[in-house]
């Protein structure tokens, strides 16, 4: 049977999400995108506010004629009133042990403990899940090592109190230090800690692992002593600005956010005042606000609710526009600025990026949907450590290419390292030549999610590259211009999207940043006297021998043609379907053709003067000139 999973509430219920489609398939069914499609309906549900086992109910109701199972933070209140209405209801101890199938190819959550023994007022966690329970490390460990094979590069762990993790004699800290010392680039992320359990030990711990990153999110709640004593959260507020002073003085680069009840019972506008002195003074990168409701079983459902909602919404409002600014900037009067190098292949894009990046304190990252694949180098032009110059490159080397590395990973990865980036007080730079890339990070296209349909894809399968662009052609005429037309995967698959009617929608850039678009445009004659040398230089440097050795690492003669260009006519000739002098011949002509396009995508965008957040282009002929433009840009 088709299955389709809803998700409410936190981090822990996206975890086990994972667990729960690895279930659902070992009973046999398939997951589908489609919830129109699916036989059985999985809601993991969240009991912290009635406005999630609100929309549970909503769900219950709009999938009424289908099998319903109930998942994640039940209430047994909860479980009564539903029970009668759906099919089954499943505990998460049912599937806390088993291997998820992670939804992200590039960051995994790791549960690490379940359930909590701390009975905030507030909260039906210990109602819900039980009281704690820790994992044993080595499971913990496996599970990371396994996932750090897979290429993952981001590892989470997540629990109702994580940093009381203890198994044995290993305590969070120690656990940290344990998956610090496994060797592979990949970075630690944990939710959410408690104040009160925020030791000394585990402030060292972050400051010496340097895969653990600079982030944490450290859950105030309220910055009243007597509404903290009402909520039994066994810390005060002096406490608790004590310890974000003793973190931020061991880490001083460190980025904290928080987690606020507004309107709790009984809180007062002075009380209230407090708490807002407290977020003034402490200056969050980020606050998650909330606005108190009763959830029957906790202690804080016996309290009088005494706090109107309209009260509740202004407290809430006050917070987020001090804390959450829709810029997302609060720590600086000034928007943050981020530069972006681009062009047509081989017209000197990556030399010209590390030029600004050295005379201006900036990193790069990559925007090129082939340079992020391990192993190749040669055929990709990627830059070397030499060419760098000293300057930190990004988004080099982060798959694997048997994968499928998509524009929804590059956007999620690429975010993450501009925040990173950002944090050291460094501009970011995107360079690259995929303005499909750049486009979805920064243009504000709308990617869409379509589930693989099998029966489609293996129809389109049997026809020829041209016969699937021309069918792609009278679909979506511009997507064609846009696209490689021997490229099968991607022929298929924008064809697969259209059909399913969830093309990509261009929507109006809502831009961070203020942004300068540095591009470079070399006249045709002179860019193809340039791609030709490269080519040459690229066989002389072992190029074929590149291809060759990534088909003995497991990389199909199917895969090396999906990815294009070099890759794509190396492997044929490699085949023996091409003799080298007609592979070069049509490997330059190929190359000469997906500049062209490169250019149409980069056409998006019109020429530019320089000014805040134009989504224009200010096409450079030499780095002097480009320099001169970045130090008017920055303003130095």
């Amino acid at each position: 049977m088709k299955y389709f999973i809803f998700t409410f509430g936190c981090e822990a219920n996206k975890a086990d999400s994972e667990r729960i489609r690895q279930k659902l398939n070992n009973l046999g069914h398939k997951e589908t995108l489609n919830k129109k499609d699916a036989g059985l309906i999985m809601i993991n549900a969240c009991s912290v506010r009635q406005s999630a086992i609100d929309r549970v109910r909503a769900k219950i109701m709009e999938f009424k004629n289908k099998k319903i199972i109930l998942a994640g933070c039940l209430l047994e209140s909860d479980k009564k009133k539903f029970q009668n209405k759906i099919w089954q209801i499943w505990h998460p101890n049912e599937y806390f042990d088993l291997i998820p199938l992670h939804s992200s190819p590039l960051s995994a959550f790791v549960p690490i403990t379940a359930g909590c023994d701390n009975f905030c007022a507030y909260c039906a966690v210990p109602y819900t899940r039980g009281r704690e329970k820790s994992r044993p490390t080595g499971e913990i460990i496996r599970e990371v090592k396994n996932l750090i094979k897979k290429e993952y590069k981001e590892i989470w762990f997540l629990g109702q109190n994580v940093n009381s993790y203890k198994s044995g004699k290993t305590n969070f800290p120690k656990l940290l230090q344990k998956i610090n010392k496994i060797p592979d680039e990949f970075q630690i992320r944990f939710l959410s800690p408690h104040p009160k359990d925020f030791s000394d030990e585990l402030i060292k711990t972050i400051t010496r692992c340097e895969k653990v990153v600079r982030y944490i999110n450290l859950p105030v709640q309220s910055g009243d002593n007597d509404v903290l004593k009402k909520m039994n959260r066994n810390y005060t507020r002096e406490q608790y600005i004590k310890l974000v002073k003793k973190i931020r003085r061991a880490m001083p680069d460190i980025k904290i956010s928080t987690d606020i009840i507004v309107g709790f019972p009984g809180e007062t506008k002075k009380q209230f005042q407090n708490t807002l002195k407290l977020c003034q003074e402490i200056k969050f990168d980020k606050a998650y606000v909330s606005k108190y409701s009763p959830r029957p079983g906790t202690m804080a459902a016996k309290m009088n609710d005494n706090v109107p909602f309209k009260e509740k919404k202004r407290r809430w409002q006050i917070l987020d526009k001090l804390i959450n600014p829709s810029t997302s900037l609060r720590a600086s009067p000034k928007k943050k600025k981020l530069i972006v190098v681009l062009g047509p292949t081989s017209s000197g894009k990556s030399d010209l990026a590390v030029g600004v990046a050295r005379k201006f304190n900036g990193e790069v990252i990559s925007a090129d949907s082939r340079q992020v694949y391990k192993g190749m180098d040669i055929g990709s032009g990627k830059i070397t450590k030499k060419e760098m110059r000293g300057v930190k490159h990004y988004l080099l080397d982060v798959a694997n290419p048997k994968k499928i590395f998509t524009a929804i990973d590059f956007k999620n990865m690429a975010e993450k390292t501009i925040a990173e980036i950002l944090t050291k007080g460094k501009i970011p730079i995107v360079c690259g030549g995929t303005g499909f890339y750049i486009h979805a990070l920064l243009g504000g296209v709308d990617i869409p999610r379509v589930a693989p349909d099998w029966v489609l894809r293996a129809k389109l399968e049997k026809k020829s590259c041209e016969e699937l662009f021309k069918i792609l052609g009278k679909m979506d005429p511009i997507r064609a211009k846009n696209i490689d037309s021997q490229n099968k995967r991607r022929l298929i698959r924008a064809i697969e999207i259209l059909r399913r009617g969830s093309g990509q929608i261009a929507q109006p850039p809502k831009f961070n940043f203020d942004i300068l678009y540095l591009g470079i445009k070399r006249g045709d004659k002179n860019l193809k006297e340039l791609i030709h040398k490269r080519l040459i230089k690229r066989l002389k440097q072992g190029m074929i021998a590149e291809v060759k050795k990534l088909h003995h690492q497991g990389v199909s003669w199917k895969r090396l043609d999906g990815l294009g260009l070099e890759y794509r006519f190396v492997s044929r000739y490699l085949r023996g379907l091409l003799t080298k002098e007609n592979m070069t011949e049509q490997l330059e002509t190929a190359i000469i053709q997906y500049s062209k396009r490169q250019m149409t995508w980069f056409k998006k965008y019109p020429s530019a003067t320089l000014r805040a957040s134009a989504p224009g282009i200010y096409w450079v002929k030499n780095e002097k000139e480009a320099k001169g433009l970045v130090k008017k840009f920055l303003k130095l």
